[in-house]
C-alpha cells in the first residue's frame, strides 16, 4: 500500500470515497460543494490537503482530508484531521491507522505542533483507535452555526 498526497489523476477515486463518506455520515452533498473541496485540495495556496491509501494495483482504499493552520499560543502550525474514510471493505486492516502515521511524520518534518480531530462518540471502533494512538482532549465541542 502507498500513502500519498492527492493529484489530479486521485479526482475521480477521491470523489467516489468522498460521496460513499458522505453518505455514511448521512450527508448530502451537492457536487458543487464536492467540486469545491477538491479544488481547494488541488490548488497549492490552499492549506486544504488530502492523502490517499492505494493498493499496488491502483485502487484507492481511503483518503484522509486535513487543513494546516496557525494556532494562537505557538509560533507552530496545527493539523486539523478534518475527514478520514477506508472504505468498507479494507476496514480494520490498519490502513487508518498507518494514514494517521504518515501525517504525522510529515508534521514532524514539518515542524507542526499536533494533529488533532473529532470523532462520534458513538463510533467505538475508531475511537478504540484513537484512544491508543493519541490523547483523548478535555476540550468538548460546540458548533454555532451561521
Amino acid at each position: 500500500m502507498e500513502i500519498r498526497l492527492t493529484g489530479p489523476a486521485d479526482h475521480g477515486e477521491w470523489l467516489s470515497l468522498w460521496n460513499r463518506y458522505c453518505a455514511d455520515q448521512g450527508v448530502g452533498l451537492s457536487t458543487k460543494v464536492s467540486e469545491t473541496i477538491w479544488q481547494r485540495i488541488e490548488d497549492p495556496d490552499d492549506k486544504t490537503k488530502a492523502l490517499v491509501a492505494v493498493d499496488a494495483s491502483g485502487v484507492t482504499l481511503a483518503f484522509l482530508n486535513y487543513i494546516i493552520h496557525p494556532y494562537t499560543w505557538s509560533d507552530r502550525m496545527l493539523c486539523f484531521v478534518v475527514d478520514l474514510y477506508v472504505d468498507h471493505p479494507w476496514r480494520r486492516r490498519g490502513i487508518a491507522e498507518a494514514m494517521i502515521a504518515h501525517l504525522a511524520a510529515e508534521g514532524r518534518r514539518e515542524g507542526w505542533l499536533r494533529l488533532y480531530w473529532n470523532t462520534d462518540r458513538s463510533n467505538e471502533r475508531a475511537r478504540a483507535l484513537h484512544d491508543k494512538i493519541a490523547r483523548l482532549s478535555p476540550y468538548l465541542s460546540y458548533f454555532l452555526d451561521l
